[in-house]
């Protein structure tokens, strides 16, 4: 699923009571969608300051698979892919920011993305580096710059989540990049052993394109896909890879592009991909 990357204007309301040990308690209203907070977990990510690490909460209104988002290189989108695959759901990240202030995002199953900013105040009882203890609130209803009015608070205590981090990529992309750099070219020679194993799930068809089909099919493939390819680098996680890449599509335009891969049966499969121009 490509994330997105506008975001609306916003009305954001997460009430909550005192929390209680290794919980988090909220209620989230979104203009006239609203859910309960039923499930949360705590996890630290590298900050400006890389002896400073940076404690995230998430809270969700259904119950988190924690170890897909432990595996996951971007946690926000392991969330998200929860909500897709159950086809309902909806969750709040708040990012705690130097100088006793907080940072609000959301995604709701309607498929926005909510982003109140950073300036909000956040009271921490207690941090370390296995529990966090807090809340962080809006003390009066605040508005948007489009008049949408928003007030939220919520309170937690929770264990912090260990979170293994990415290793960095070559350029090249290592085994996750060389296995995209052959797909393109198995595309370009309407290859299909060298393709199917490495394409998207949604675009392998149930079975086999007859001879017949494949110049069609592989031409359709083409127009999604790079004409040609560089791997400038990206990240590794476990079974999942994100390159940066660069090169050309098939009218000879160049671009650039994020692709997200997932090891499968021990192949590396594309499992999201955005391009752009780079012209």
């Amino acid at each position: 699923m490509n994330r997105l990357r506008t975001l609306p204007a916003l009305v954001l309301l997460l009430l909550a009571g005192t929390a209680a040990a290794d919980d988090a308690h909220g209620t989230f209203q979104f203009a006239k969608a609203k859910f309960q907070i039923v499930n949360a977990m705590a996890w630290q990510r590298e900050g400006k300051d890389p002896k400073k690490p940076v404690t995230v909460v998430a809270g969700a209104d259904f119950k988190i698979d924690q170890p897909a988002v432990i595996a996951a290189l971007d946690p926000a989108n392991a969330l998200i892919a929860q909500i897709v695959k159950a086809e309902r759901g909806n969750f709040v990240i708040i990012t705690l920011a130097p100088a006793d202030h907080c940072a609000i995002f959301a995604f709701l199953d309607t498929g926005k993305q909510i982003d109140l900013g950073d300036s909000f105040p956040a009271k921490t009882t207690s941090s370390t580096a296995t529990h966090i203890t807090g809340d962080c609130s809006t003390s009066k209803p605040e508005k948007t710059l489009f008049g949408d009015s928003y007030e939220f608070h919520l309170a937690y205590d929770l264990p912090i989540t260990p979170m293994p981090k990415p290793s960095a990529l070559p350029a090249g992309g290592g085994e996750p990049g060389q296995a995209f750099v052959a797909l393109i070219g198995a595309i370009r020679a309407n290859d299909w052993d060298a393709t199917h194993n490495h394409l998207r799930e949604e675009e392998v068809p149930k079975t086999a394109p007859k001879p017949s089909e494949r110049k069609e099919y592989f031409e359709g493939l083409a127009l999604n896909y790079p004409k040609m390819v560089t791997v400038t680098g990206g990240q590794i996680k476990g079974d999942q890879a994100h390159l940066q890449i660069a090169g050309t599509k098939y009218d000879g335009g160049k671009i650039k592009g994020d692709i997200a891969m997932k090891k499968v049966a021990g192949n590396w499969r594309v499992a999201d991909m955005t391009l752009y121009g780079a012209d």
